[in-house]
């Protein structure tokens, strides 16, 4: 592969040996090739959801069966933008245009933990099977969370906010303009999203190069590991795919994927930045809830996956 050619040549001219060389070859091998994914990706889609805005979006659900609105929410939190910071503003236009509360907040919360270009980049890390089980429990935990919530009367801790109007009439764009918004919108995502990807994999490369396996495997394969890693994910505030590098490392020392799934899981959909937005919205009873929810779900997947796989 070139990118493996170019990260051997590179390390091969530089001399370098032992662990900074594993290190170094894992921070360039893992940077160009995901880089190289998130700009096709990241293009591709932002070009295709020029034709679902956030006013269409919420139209689309809006009168939608209760299980179909759920299921509809979770795969469109897939497609939606990149951190759960940016998916807000497309919150707060569903919960303005009056779609169910519970359809809400599994798009707010499937958004951030899953989206098309990890799905594409985690095959290369756990294999096509663990990245299929990923997908279907973040689904799971965004829709069991907003059934639950729901069913509990938390829609009556939404803040009074002024979501202006929800019947804007909206101008077809032509190709050659949806391509020039997708060119912009996917320049800020990449722009915002490249530091991630290199301090996440320079972080993956120290722990390729330099952590020992024993460790991993003696501090951070119990059952308690899984719970350290939500409590370490929660004050991060990163992309997803910053992470994955760092997980990729972890789990080739020995980690169980479990406790791995639960760390990515966790800094994606449970920011601290997030919920400081969000209590603009929210009153602080459905945050902690949302919040409680999330972080039992992404537990309950870490133990089951440690257990089963």
């Amino acid at each position: 592969m070139v990118f493996e050619q170019i990260a051997t040549y590179v390390v091969d001219a530089l001399g370098l040996t032992g662990s900074l060389r594993a290190a170094a070859h894992f921070w360039i091998y893992d940077t160009l090739k995901i880089l190289s994914i998130l700009i096709v990706v990241i293009f591709g889609v932002t070009y295709l959801r020029t034709y679902f805005p956030p006013e269409k979006i919420r139209d689309y659900l809006a009168g939608k069966r209760a299980i179909t609105g759920y299921a509809l929410a979770a795969l469109l939190g897939i497609v939606s933008p990149f951190c759960s910071c940016s998916t807000i503003p497309i919150f707060l236009g569903m919960v303005g245009a009056g779609i169910p509360f519970g359809v809400t907040i599994t798009f707010l919360a499937v958004s951030p933990m899953i989206n098309e270009a990890a799905l594409v980049v985690l095959p290369g890390v756990v294999g096509l099977k663990l990245t299929a089980l990923y997908a279907v429990s973040g689904i799971v935990i965004g829709m069991s969370s907003g059934y639950t919530l729901n069913k509990l009367g938390f829609d009556r801790y939404i803040e009074e906010f002024n979501f202006g109007e929800s019947d804007v009439e909206i101008d077809e764009p032509s190709r050659k303009e949806r391509a020039r918004e997708a060119y912009v919108e996917a320049k800020d995502i990449i722009v915002e999203i490249v530091p991630y990807v290199i301090v996440g994999v320079g972080a993956g490369a120290a722990i390729h190069g330099y952590l020992p396996g024993e460790l991993v495997t003696q501090y951070l394969s119990g059952p308690l590991g899984v719970f350290g890693a939500v409590a370490v994910g929660v004050p991060m505030y990163t992309d997803i795919l910053g992470v994955i590098p760092v997980v990729e490392s972890l789990i080739g020392k020995g980690l169980p994927v479990g406790t791995g799934l639960a760390f990515m899981m966790s800094v994606a959909a449970l920011s601290f930045p997030q919920f400081m937005i969000l209590n603009k919205v929210m009153k602080k009873e459905l945050i902690a809830a949302y919040a409680t929810t999330l972080a039992a779900g992404i537990l309950t997947i870490g133990l089951l996956f440690n257990l089963l796989l």
